[in-house]
């Protein structure tokens, strides 16, 4: 009999998929917040050097989030900028910035010492993202305390569609550290 999946998989084949790729699709996330983090693991947000590598032309290519100078990459938006590692030590997570990307999650991960890491790291970035695209595109501020505001609405939302005993953890931490 004909079924589609058959046919996908003739014509596709079978891949198996990134252990990256189970962990990040099975976090309590929201569904926006899950894209965005694939996106950002596959190295296609439009940041500026993304943009660059595209031929866009833009006036300016440095992070807006940092006064530094520095070329917007996703690495530098997220672990390097100034402003990103002042987000990340407010509600701690510690980046090695000297491992390989993958090396840097697995040792925060260990040292976060919570089954929540991810929830909370994914929502961190996000709000990362949306605070660099209020500046780029809404003329707003660089500005911790309203990071940290965002980031806890966020978790609340992130609490809304999580499992009980994950939604209490959240909550915890959220209540603890913002």
């Amino acid at each position: 009999t004909y079924r589609s999946r058959k046919v996908y998989k003739i014509l596709i084949g079978h891949t198996p998929c990134s252990p990256v790729f189970n962990w990040l699709w099975s976090s309590s996330n929201l569904g926006k917040h899950k894209f965005f983090f694939w996106l950002l693991l596959r190295d296609r947000l439009s940041t500026r050097n993304l943009l660059r590598r595209k031929n866009m032309v833009l006036d300016d290519y440095s992070c807006v989030l940092c006064n530094t100078g520095c070329e917007e990459t996703s690495f530098h938006l997220f672990f390097e900028c100034g402003f990103s590692q002042d987000c990340w030590s407010s509600i701690p997570i510690i980046w090695d910035t000297n491992l390989q990307p993958l090396d840097m999650v697995i040792k925060a991960r260990t040292d976060f010492g919570s089954a929540i890491f991810r929830e909370i790291f994914i929502t961190a970035s996000w709000v990362i993202w949306t605070t660099r695209n209020a500046i780029i595109f809404d003329h707003g501020q660089v500005n911790l305390s309203n990071w940290k505001r965002n980031f806890k609405e966020e978790l609340g939302l992130v609490c809304t569609k999580a499992k009980p005993n994950r939604r209490e953890a959240i909550n915890s931490w959220r209540d603890s550290y913002i």
